[in-house]
C-alpha cells in the first residue's frame, strides 16, 4: 500500500526506546510530571518573550490598569473622567481590576520598572495556566484512561503556541483555567444526579464569564445538556451557579461605577451587534481551518474527527460545539476568539479518536503509520516550541518607549507614519501618561505642520517624534525641520525576529523600524 512507501513507521522505529516507553507508559505521578514539564517552557516564555501579542492583550488590560495605579485614566473608561454624559466602554473591569490591584501593590513596595512589573504578571499567568494541563489530564483520564490522559497532558503542556499565549494578558486565555475546572466539575455532575457538582461547575463557568463575556456561548451548553437529559434539578443548580458570580462580581462592579448592574455587558452586546462586519468578514469554516492548522496536522485532523464523531459526554461536548458554531456563524472572526475552547476541544477529540482508533481493526494492523504521524507532529512542534516561547513580539514599539524613558517629561509624542494610521504607543513602558499623543498618518502631507506643532505644545516641554517605518525617511525628517526646527535623532528601535519573519512570509505585514527623534527648538513656538 501507499503508506508503506512512505515508511512512516521507520520514523518511529528510529526513536530511542526510552521515548517510546515515555509516551506509552505514564509514570505513577503523571500529574506531577506534567506540571513540571508544562512549567519549563512557560517560565522560559515569561522570562524571554517580552512585549505584547496584540492590541487587546496590552491596551485593554495593562495600559488601563497601570494608568489607574498611577492616578490617571489612560482610555477614559471611568465615568467620572468622561464629562457630563458618561458611557460604559463595554469591557469587563474584573480582570483589569485584578491587574490594577496587583500594580498598586507592587508600586507600593517599590517595584516601578515596567519590565519588573510585567515579569511578575507573566510569572503569575504561567502558574495560572498550569491548571489547564492538570484539569485536561484529569478530564482525559476520566474519559479514556491513564495512557490517553498522559498523552493528552503532554500535548497540552508542550503545544508550541501554548506557553507564549499562556503568559499574555489575553482574556481569551485567562478564562481557560476557569472553564477547565468547571468542565471537570461537570463530569462529576454527569456521573450522578446530585445538584451540588452542577452548582459548583456553574460558579466556575460564571467566573469565566466575568473575565471574557463571550464565554456565555459556552456557558449555555451545559444547561441545555441538562435539560436534554431531563435533569431539571441540575439545570437549575447550574444556572444559579452561573448567575451568582455575574450578579455579585460583574453586577456589583457596574452598580458601583455606573449606578446600574451589567452596564458593561449591555454595552458590549450593543457594540458587537452594531459592528458585526467592522473588523472584516471571513467564511463560516474559517475556525475549522484554524483548528486544523493550530493543532498541527495530521494530529489536528484526527482530533476534529474524534470530536465530531461522538457527542459525548454531552455536558462537555455541547458547550464546545455551541461555542464553535456561534462564532463560525458570526461575521467578525478573529483567531483569538476561539482560544477559550481549544484545550477542551483537544481533550475531547483526542480521547474520542484514541478510543475509536484502538477499536479499529484497520488501525490495529497499521500501528506504525500512526506512530510515524505522531513523530512528525512532535518533531515539528518541538522545533517551534523554543522559537515561539522566546519571541519578542512588538519589539520596536516597546523598545521605542523604553528609549524615551530617559527623555521624560515629554511635552507630546508625534507618531509619523506614511503607510498606514499609526498604531497606539504602549505608554506603560514609557511611564508617563500626562502628555498628548498626536498621530500623523497617510493623507496628511498638506497639513501645516508648523501650526500643528505649535497648537499641540504643552507647557514648554520637548516634543518627540516616532518616525514609523523607513519609507521616505529623509523627506519626512526634512519636512519637520522646515516647519519646526532641528530634528535630533536619538534612537532606533528594530523589529524582532518574529516580526521580520512574518514580513518575509507576507510583505503586507510591515517591518516597523521606528526612529526616535527630539524636536526641542522652543524658539520656533
Amino acid at each position: 500500500m501507499a503508506y508503506r512507501a512512505i515508511r512512516a513507521d521507520a520514523i518511529f522505529a528510529a526513536m530511542p526506546s526510552a521515548l517510546k516507553r515515555f509516551w506509552d507508559a505514564p509514570p505513577i505521578s503523571a500529574l506531577r510530571w506534567l506540571t513540571l514539564i508544562a512549567l519549563a517552557p512557560r517560565l522560559l516564555a515569561a522570562l524571554f518573550s517580552p512585549g505584547y501579542f496584540a492590541h487587546d492583550d496590552h491596551f485593554l488590560v495593562i495600559e488601563a490598569a497601570a494608568s489607574w495605579a498611577d492616578g490617571f485614566d489612560y482610555n477614559y473608561w471611568l465615568p467620572w473622567n468622561q464629562g457630563d454624559d458618561p458611557t460604559p466602554s463595554g469591557h469587563s473591569f474584573f480582570y483589569v481590576g485584578i491587574h490594577f490591584l496587583l500594580f498598586s501593590l507592587l508600586k507600593a513596595i517599590g517595584v516601578n520598572d515596567p519590565r519588573a512589573l510585567m515579569l511578575v504578571v507573566r510569572l503569575l499567568h504561567a502558574a495560572w495556566s498550569l491548571i489547564v494541563v492538570r484539569a485536561g489530564h484529569r478530564i482525559a483520564d476520566r474519559l479514556a484512561g491513564p495512557v490517553v490522559a498522559w498523552q493528552a497532558g503532554l500535548f497540552l503542556a508542550l503545544f508550541c503556541f501554548m506557553p507564549f499565549l499562556s503568559v499574555r494578558n489575553l482574556v481569551e486565555m485567562a478564562c481557560i483555567p476557569l472553564l477547565m475546572i468547571g468542565s471537570l466539575r461537570l463530569l462529576d455532575a454527569a456521573g450522578d444526579r446530585a445538584w451540588h457538582p452542577a452548582l459548583v461547575a456553574g460558579l466556575w463557568i460564571g467566573l469565566a464569564m466575568n473575565v471574557r463575556f463571550q464565554t456565555i456561548f459556552f456557558a449555555a451548553g451545559p444547561g441545555l445538556a441538562f435539560l436534554i437529559m431531563r435533569r431539571w434539578g441540575q439545570a437549575l443548580a447550574y444556572g444559579a451557579g452561573v448567575l451568582l458570580p455575574l450578579a455579585v462580581i460583574q453586577g456589583g462592579i457596574d452598580l458601583f461605577l455606573w449606578g446600574r448592574p451589567w452596564a458593561e455587558i449591555t454595552q458590549y452586546v450593543l457594540y458587537n451587534l452594531n459592528n458585526t462586519t467592522t473588523y472584516g468578514v471571513l467564511p463560516w469554516y474559517n475556525y475549522l481551518l484554524l483548528l486544523a492548522g493550530l493543532l498541527i496536522p495530521p494530529l489536528s485532523l484526527a482530533v476534529l474527527f474524534g470530536f465530531f464523531r461522538r457527542p459525548k459526554p454531552l455536558v462537555l461536548w455541547l458547550p464546545v460545539m455551541l461555542f464553535v458554531a456561534i462564532h463560525s456563524y458570526f461575521p467578525n472572526k478573529q483567531e483569538r476568539f476561539l482560544l477559550p475552547i481549544v484545550p477542551l476541544l483537544f481533550v475531547l477529540g483526542y480521547a474520542s479518536w484514541e478510543q475509536w482508533r484502538g477499536a479499529s481493526g484497520w488501525w490495529s494492523a497499521r500501528k506504525g503509520l500512526w506512530r510515524g504521524a505522531l513523530a512528525f507532529v512532535w518533531s515539528l512542534n518541538l522545533v517551534l516550541l523554543p522559537f515561539l516561547s522566546t519571541t519578542y513580539s512588538k519589539r520596536s514599539r516597546v523598545e521605542a518607549m523604553r528609549m524615551l524613558r530617559d527623555e521624560r517629561p515629554l511635552g507630546g509624542l508625534i507618531l509619523d507614519d506614511r503607510e498606514e494610521d499609526p498604531a497606539m504607543p504602549p505608554l506603560f513602558y514609557l511611564g508617563q501618561w500626562d502628555m498628548g499623543v498626536f498621530p500623523l498618518g497617510p493623507g496628511q502631507d498638506n497639513l501645516d505642520l508648523g501650526e500643528f506643532l505649535r497648537e499641540k505644545q504643552l507647557d514648554g516641554r520637548d516634543h518627540h517624534v516616532l518616525f514609523i517605518g523607513q519609507e521616505e525617511i529623509d523627506e519626512r525628517i526634512a519636512r519637520f525641520e522646515a516647519s519646526y526646527g532641528p530634528v535630533q535623532v536619538i534612537g532606533r528601535a528594530e523589529p524582532g525576529l518574529i516580526d521580520r519573519i512574518v514580513h518575509w512570509l507576507n510583505p503586507v505585514n510591515r517591518n516597523e523600524v521606528i526612529i526616535i527623534a527630539r524636536i526641542s527648538d522652543r524658539n520656533a513656538l
